[in-house]
């Protein structure tokens, strides 16, 4: 018997694929660089996607182009995305959803995780973005490490990248928090000779 799947139904099973070979990606240290990989490749996304990682729960989002990436996230891990002023995507608002927008039964559940940074595929903060979310506000010493970014389609593609809830960020060359990098920076419009270099990265 043929099953057939929608093209949300499909993101949906890429995205649960990717939370176990993803959840050992983010890891919080105090202090001194420790830095840990992903172990497994995941469901990376595709040149045309964005996607949304959250430290708190380790899961991964990944939305088509034209799709809303934390309306997505919001339906599919019951997380309500804070985009701060100047962060690409929008935060849901409960009083007043448009048409077609997740109702209260999903709101009421719905636990708030703060955007801390967003890379970029073009330089000047366009194309496709890859962001990262988290409970609270960075402390500036607390560093989470995500690496390789290959894991989700995004290895040598950041081209620029902006921080926010208090955050900067670095990106590495390498894999494992190596070679050349670009930062701590609050936001950067191109990365020079760091542009499309990138293969891990942390924020503080």
């Amino acid at each position: 018997m043929a099953i057939t799947t929608t093209a949300r139904s499909r993101r949906f099973l890429a995205s649960a694929l990717s939370v176990a070979a993803l959840s050992a990606g983010f890891l919080s240290v105090g202090g001194a660089a420790n830095g840990a990989t992903a172990e497994a490749p995941g469901a990376p996304s595709s040149p045309a996607q964005s996607c949304s990682y959250d430290l708190g729960t380790g899961s991964v989002v990944c939305v088509d182009d034209g799709d809303d990436l934390n309306e997505a996230v919001l339906e599919q891990q019951h997380l309500l995305v804070v985009a701060p002023s100047g962060a690409r995507g929008a935060t849901v608002d409960a009083l007043a959803a448009p048409v077609g927008a997740p109702g209260p039964a999903v709101l009421a559940g719905a636990k708030a995780t703060f955007v801390q940074a967003q890379l970029f595929d073009d330089a000047g903060y366009g194309g496709s973005f890859f962001q990262i979310t988290n409970s609270s506000a960075c402390n500036g010493s607390t560093v989470w490490y995500f690496g390789p970014l290959g894991n989700v389609g995004w290895s040598g593609r950041v081209s620029s990248f902006k921080s926010f809830s208090n955050c900067t960020t670095k990106l590495w060359q390498g894999t494992n928090y190596t070679g050349a990098s670009y930062g701590y920076s609050a936001n950067a419009t191109n990365l020079g000779s760091m542009n499309d270099k990138a293969n891990s990265v942390t924020v503080r």
